[in-house]
């Protein structure tokens, strides 16, 4: 009989643990249990048994007339599966991101599972011409939409022309689908056969459609004209707002999806989201049979991240692993529960570059406040208040090593430089010293040093309360600020009102994870100057998005953002990519925008001895541009139950 961790049991464990953080050798560290291996042995037919008795219920065509002409055929990780059984796993309260990295996750093309090149996907083929200014793609003769529908051209050009050109539905074109200020073209050549054309090359087009929620989604046209207007004259006034509702495949189950399996119910009700097998998918195994091989996948949602890590440690999850909740913290309480619970732990290579970003607001509303933290001086005063290792060996259990918000060592475009590793001595006295040139050397009878308002300094650190690690992180730097005579508020808010706030450009400074580290960095550059998704200056973000309201960043971001469009952007050839982004890379060195705690460890993912065609230790990456496990094939995963 499989034992279980009661809430009482699981607290006492994280107690008596915290007290071992420290110690390197703690074998509750290990994350090496014995395998136990399984056989699994049956007839497999061309498609799953529920289907079989639709198919005989005169509920669906056979699947010979389901599957597209020509399939993609997916070899398993290591063994053929059988069908049936469900994945149990988890889902953080209303974050969705786990979705989007599992079930949601099939566009036209993809990462292959090694995150080493783009592969066909719902396309068949591909072609780049022009350096990335012409993309041609080739679909699927007879694939069909999860309703039975035919997927075609159509439906590209439906949303090029409908959707995408429409400024109702898309007031503001996402950057990587459009080049001077010219929304990508799709033009149809056949039935199955369409080209996207930009006005200059955007030789990164296809890393930025490959991520976990694209700017460019497969829309069912024959769907969706009955909420557009255009189609249909009468829809309401706000028919826009009931559009938008209807694209949203998490919530509206009735949206036709190309993906393997399909919510059963919406997002928002309940407390757990099944999605059940797609009849129509288009993927198949060597022996022909349709994948995926599991029935459903069953999300269970936590509100605390405490009762999440409960679940997994009393075996009732089989697959997860996300960057806030499979860290070392939690690594001793999971690892302990490995026999009891039947699961182990992989390990994951982590492609972030920092455990935590610092962003102090450079375009902050207040003048004053704008000035001081503009001031580089300012920002390296405070860097040197940071005791890094001690956050690192109490926070991280010993995990990684002090590190600014700087590439990750081993990212081919990173090469001699000393950006990670700059200011991240802890000094009190040289940051007294920088906080001194910086020009706030005024201090009040109390020690507080004084703002150019003759107010003692307050910085109110805005972060998300479901990072509970970063609140610690800010309790250690709150002692170590107030030496310099810098208070630290800790001002902790759901996600959504964080992200609220960011937008309205109301906070002092934000917490971020420090995600795009590696090869990512080349499409998504937001930690090297102020893109798409930055905290750390929303009016110098909007100026290089297009939207407002905006400001006009220093020459210095400018040079950057102009390096970026012509040799980066501009450019197919790997080796001008590269060096575009090491020109960027130094100039964010000198100008240090941001300021991080530590390079990351030791990341993992929870795999029940259940599931199969898993991959193993370091063969995954914590990433969500190259969104793992998707890119693994999880339609080739199975339930193998003794």
């Amino acid at each position: 009989m499989r034992r279980t961790f009661s809430r009482k049991e699981f607290m006492a464990l994280g107690a008596t643990l915290a007290g071992a953080v420290v110690l390197p050798g703690c074998s509750a560290l290990s994350m090496k249990p014995a395998t136990k291996g399984r056989s699994v042995t049956g007839a497999k037919g061309k498609e799953a048994p529920i289907l079989e008795e639709r198919v005989r219920a005169g509920d669906l065509p056979p699947v010979a007339e389901r599957l597209p002409k020509n399939p993609l055929v997916i070899e398993p990780l290591d063994s053929t599966g059988v069908y049936g059984g469900s994945w149990r796993t988890v889902l953080e309260s209303t974050d969705a991101s786990w979705l989007w990295m599992t079930v949601c996750h099939d566009h036209l093309i993809s990462w292959d599972p090694t995150w080493s090149k783009i592969v066909p996907n719902v396309a068949e083929s591909y072609e780049i011409i022009g350096d990335g200014k012409e993309y041609r793609f080739r679909l699927r003769e007879g694939m069909r939409w999860s309703d039975g529908q035919p997927f075609n051209a159509d439906d590209l050009v439906f949303w090029s022309e409908k959707i995408l050109r429409n400024k109702k539905l898309t007031p503001v074109l996402p950057k990587p689908l459009q080049m001077d200020d010219k929304a990508v073209a799709v033009e149809k050549l056949g039935e199955y056969e369409v080209k996207f054309v930009f006005a200059e090359p955007n030789a990164l087009f296809l890393q930025q459609i490959a991520i976990h929620g694209p700017p460019f989604r497969l829309l069912p046209r024959h769907y969706l004209e009955q909420f557009h207007q255009d189609f249909n004259p009468d829809v309401g006034d706000d028919w826009d707002q009931v559009f938008l509702q209807k694209i949203d495949e998490l919530n509206n189950i009735d949206l036709p999806v190309l993906t393997g399996w399909v919510p059963a119910n919406p997002h928002g009700d309940g407390d757990r989201m099944v999605w059940e097998r797609n009849p129509y998918y288009f993927k198949v195994d060597p022996d022909g049979s349709q994948l995926p091989y599991i029935d459903t996948v069953v999300f269970t949602f936590r509100v605390e991240q405490g009762s999440l890590i409960l679940q997994a440690a009393n075996g009732d999850v089989d697959m997860y692993m996300r960057s806030e909740v499979t860290v070392p913290k939690n690594k001793p309480v999971l690892a302990r529960g490995r026999e009891s619970g039947n699961y182990r732990l992989v390990d994951v290579r982590d492609p972030n570059h920092n455990t935590m970003g610092i962003c102090l607001n450079l375009t902050h509303e207040d003048p004053a406040k704008r000035r001081m933290y503009q001031n580089k001086d300012f920002r390296i005063g405070l860097s040197h208040a940071i005791n890094r290792q001690q956050i690192i060996d109490l926070v991280y259990l010993t995990q990684g090593k002090p590190w600014q918000t700087a590439p990750r060592p081993e990212a081919p475009f990173y090469k001699s430089s000393d950006m990670g590793e700059q200011y991240t001595k802890f000094d009190i006295e040289l940051a007294k010293q920088h906080l001194d040139k910086a020009g706030y050397s005024d201090h009040d009878g109390d020690g507080n040093r004084l703002g150019s308002d003759g107010k003692p300094i307050v910085i109110s650190v805005l972060t998300q309360s479901r990072y509970p690690d970063m609140v610690d992180v800010l309790e250690f730097m709150k002692g170590t600020w107030a030496q310099v005579g810098i208070e630290l508020r800790i001002d902790n808010a759901s996600p959504e009102l964080v992200s609220t706030r960011l937008d309205a450009n109301k906070f002092d400074c934000t917490l971020d994870h420090g995600e795009l580290g590696y090869i990512d960095m080349v499409s998504d550059p937001r930690w090297l100057f102020a893109t798409g998704g930055s905290s750390y200056a929303p009016l110098w973000s909007r100026w290089y998005e297009g939207g407002d309201p905006q400001e006009e960043p220093p020459e210095a971001m400018q040079r950057q953002a102009a390096i970026y469009r012509e040799k980066v952007i501009a450019s197919s050839d790997v080796d001008t990519q590269y060096e575009g982004i090491r020109e960027i890379i130094e100039i964010a060195r000198d100008e240090f925008w941001t300021m991080g705690i530590a390079l990351p460890g030791g990341a993992y993912a929870v795999v029940s001895d259940r599931i199969r065609n898993v991959p193993g230790d370091n063969a995954m990456w914590l990433s969500f541009k190259c969104p793992y496990p998707a890119v693994t094939n999880v339609s080739t995963y199975y339930i193998a139950d003794d």
